[in-house]
């Protein structure tokens, strides 16, 4: 690390790192932050990813500097949608409750909890409409394929897309479902 943050103040929550500490050198041992992303992300410089800055890279939102929250919580709203295929409503249940009870403590679980409501909302409509082009396919054979592609693309996301979510958000990022109403903002 170029800079060392022994004796000096955390950017973020000001917290003055000791030797002693046990967490790495480029990351603050009482809010978690890495010192160098937060620092790059307050001045809006590039990051080393092909030279693009985080709001540029698709599905990525940073996290707001004055928030803070929860990665753990925020990463289990979106795993919950894969309980969910087990123990029935559970994947919309528990984003929902993490909603309600964190959205005054939580920002990050609160966000990844609406995007998570959001991104099961759509999967409903988009099933609803390949329900339709099944419907539409005892008229017109050619909707039985379109309806068994898009039956088998949104299958494939509901599997993917919350586990990509759950490590955005583990690394303290809001993930954003590509495709999706953004009805909770």
């Amino acid at each position: 690390m170029a800079e060392t943050y022994v004796g000096k103040p955390c950017p973020k929550c000001k917290h003055v790192r000791a030797a002693t500490e046990v967490a790495p050198d480029w990351q603050c041992p009482k809010c978690g932050v890495a010192y160098a992303k937060f620092v790059a992300a307050q001045q809006g410089a590039s990051t080393t990813m092909g030279g693009t800055t985080p709001a540029a890279r698709t599905g990525y939102v940073a996290r707001p500097a004055a928030g803070g929250g929860s990665t753990g919580l925020a990463m289990f709203v979106h795993l919950s949608i894969l309980i969910g295929f087990v123990i029935p409503f559970f994947g919309l249940i528990v984003p929902i409750v993490v909603w309600i009870t964190k959205k005054d403590s939580d920002q990050l679980a609160t966000a990844n909890a609406k995007e998570a409501i959001n991104f099961q909302i759509t999967s409903v409509l988009w099933g609803i409409l390949i329900i339709g082009l099944v419907l539409l396919g005892f008229k017109i054979f050619a909707f039985f394929f379109i309806a068994a592609a898009l039956g088998v693309a949104l299958a494939i996301a509901f599997i993917v897309l919350p586990i990509i979510a759950a490590v955005k958000a583990n690394g303290g990022d809001e993930y954003r479902y590509p495709i999706t109403a953004h009805i909770f903002s």
